[in-house]
């Protein structure tokens, strides 16, 4: 059975690169994706440069621990150390890929579907763009909906990336 996924990706430890390489990785493991625009964005909650967001949708036929575990040996691979207790500072990073939604699933212990669609325009902005009628599991309002009566005062910008 596959499931449609949205992952959210981003970096700010040699970005473009970080981008690239998680794109590549996804297509060789899923064929088919579907990306959105990339976008430039303020680090929040740490020191350290910009980051750069995306929004990548795909089929998967994975289970959602599966697919975690994937997705920590692909962001390992490149060079993503993950802080050793979850009190501890974000601090910046190579390429961080997150589960936002795994088909319908709700499961608050799991984060998901991921608060940062929410909270965060980096998250929220990419994924109105490559999916503005998606439903949000939990609010039942579509993307373009969540995104047009947001008031996140984030800051960010639309960056020309080739893949």
């Amino acid at each position: 059975m596959m499931t449609q996924v949205y992952l959210g990706l981003g970096a700010n430890v040699k970005p473009q690169a970080s981008l690239q390489a998680g794109v590549a990785e996804l297509r060789e493991q899923f064929g088919a994706i579907d990306l959105s625009p990339v976008y430039l964005a303020p680090a929040i909650g740490m020191n350290g440069p910009d980051f750069l967001n995306m929004v990548v949708r795909f089929a998967c036929p994975m289970s959602l621990s599966e697919l975690m575990t994937w997705i920590r040996r692909v962001e390992a691979k490149h060079g993503r150390i993950r802080p050793a207790a979850a009190n501890d500072k974000p601090a910046s990073h190579g390429l961080d890929m997150d589960v936002l939604l795994f088909g319908e699933l709700v499961d608050s212990e799991l984060k998901v579907p991921r608060p940062d669609i929410l909270t965060c325009a980096y998250v929220l902005q990419p994924l109105a763009d490559l999916a503005p009628n998606l439903v949000h599991p939990c609010s039942g309002q579509s993307m373009a909906q969540l995104h047009s009566n947001c008031s996140l005062a984030q800051h960010l910008s639309q960056v020309q990336l080739s893949f």
